[in-house]
């Protein structure tokens, strides 16, 4: 079966730009571990450039708000989450939010050290308000809002008006707010999640993941209302070495 890797932009029946982020990100690490990841000097430079990209390619529109997920497990969507979220935050010098959408397998507040008490799913229920539910980091303008316990109906709430709404709520404080969203196609809230961002990245473990299973990813998206997503290739290798790229 055919596994995704070296797609180039735009190829094929997909038709989706593709950022390559060369980060050689395990998903066998722990978050905490992809964290440390992070703050080097390399990687900081990759996200800084899918953030700049990001910004480039928004045009005149106010985009502010976007949602990381992958297809499956393991595909390293979390940890671009949270290396966008740092970029977006050194960038902006302005409030930005990290939401943990996967309820599922919350792992956001693991990452900084933080237990996960309340957040998102206790938001949505209008249990407590957007100062309670978001946390303060270690890193300036950055705050995170776990996933919280999600209320009982809460894909009808995201199905809702009343889902645009809270993100309007929270576009009030916040310059950008990012979703690290679940599997789409293991779980429904990323497609919800979807129809209300401003751009969606998807997350594809270069090599390993299959086409078709990218495609139904996609395709589930689509149907959602998405008519924006990238592609980013994790852990894409190349057959030349490195030091011969950089001196053509």
């Amino acid at each position: 079966m055919e596994s995704l890797n070296n797609v180039p932009s735009g190829s094929g029946e997909y038709f989706h730009p593709v950022v390559e982020a060369n980060m050689n990100l395990s998903p066998a690490q722990s978050n905490h571990q992809s964290l440390q990841i992070l703050y080097g000097p390399e990687v900081r430079q990759v996200f800084m450039g899918i953030y700049n990209n990001f910004l480039l390619t928004s045009g005149e529109s106010r985009q502010n708000s976007l949602m990381v997920c992958a297809a499956s497990r393991g595909e390293g969507a979390t940890t671009v989450a949270l290396g966008l979220a740092i970029a977006a935050a050194e960038v902006q010098n302005q409030p930005v939010l990290l939401i943990d959408g996967n309820f599922s397998h919350p792992l956001v507040c693991g990452a900084f050290g933080m237990r996960e008490l309340y957040g998102f799913g206790d938001f949505l229920a209008d249990r407590i308000d957007v100062k309670s539910a978001a946390r303060n980091t270690s890193i300036p303008n950055l705050q995170v809002m776990g996933a919280g316990v999600a209320p009982l109906n809460h894909v009808s709430t995201l199905e809702s008006s009343a889902f645009r709404d809270r993100l309007d709520r929270l576009a009030e404080v916040y310059s950008l707010i990012i979703i690290d969203g679940p599997p789409v196609n293991l779980y429904p809230e990323s497609v919800l999640y979807a129809a209300h961002v401003k751009r969606v990245f998807l997350t594809v473990y270069s090599g390993v993941t299959r086409v078709q299973v990218v495609a139904a990813a996609l395709a589930k998206l689509t149907a959602g209302g998405c008519d924006r997503v990238e592609l980013i290739l994790n852990r894409r290798t190349f057959p030349i070495p490195g030091w011969f790229y950089k001196r053509l």
